[in-house]
């Protein structure tokens, strides 16, 4: 079933550490990329995915035939990024081997699972957009489920093995344990840096 998106189980840092990749990792990249969906015209994928030990890291793409463009309602930026009655038709969901799963609706991340969009690039006929899954799947299989009526792309379920993102993460390299990302407050700015005459920066 899906539940509210607030960690309110866990102690403060374990739920800071858990929404977004860890900055103090070298993730481990798994070797394929996944295609999820594909019409005549549309096409959607999952690419550079990178294990943590707190979750996966994945670019989600979606490409539209530039020459289809006008057999369309909604431009591919409307449908994935656009708020209100008529934005968000572009689902994405994750399911769990044992059940847990979260998607891209509003309110339907899980208290055990985070899925949440970070930042992206596009337009009309191209999106790309980085996404957050934690925590890490557990043994089986890890379903992606996309849907998009709008772009012609039924409901479609493309499997991921979560066992072998278990054992991706054992080669994580962990360069400091984790901190808190620091506050920001006002600072002065830094001066330009000192450069030689000679140098192609030092140039107007």
């Amino acid at each position: 079933m899906w539940t509210s998106s607030q960690l309110h189980s866990e102690p403060d840092d374990d739920a800071q550490r858990r929404m977004q990749a860890p900055e103090n990792e070298v993730p481990v990249a798994l070797p394929q990329n996944l295609l999820l969906a594909r019409t005549d015209d549309v096409a959607v994928a999952l690419v550079g995915l990178q294990v943590h030990t707190t979750g996966l890291s994945l670019e989600l793409t979606v490409r539209m035939r530039p020459s289809a463009r006008g057999r369309f309602a909604h431009t591919l930026d409307e449908l994935v990024w656009r708020h209100g009655p008529d934005g968000g038709r572009f689902l994405l969901g994750v399911e769990f081997a044992d059940g847990r799963r979260a998607s891209s609706l509003p309110g339907a991340d899980g208290v055990d699972v985070v899925f949440h969009p970070g930042g992206g690039s596009g337009g009309a006929a191209t999106i790309e957009q980085s996404w957050w899954l934690s925590p890490l799947p557990p043994d089986g299989p890890l379903r992606f489920v996309v849907r998009c009526d709008e772009l012609g792309i039924a409901e479609t379920v493309t499997e991921l093995d979560g066992t072998a993102i278990g054992r991706a993460a054992a080669r994580v390299v962990t360069l400091w344990p984790w901190e808190p990302p620091p506050e920001y407050g006002d600072h002065e700015p830094l001066p330009p840096p000192d450069l030689p005459a000679d140098s192609w920066f030092a140039r107007r």
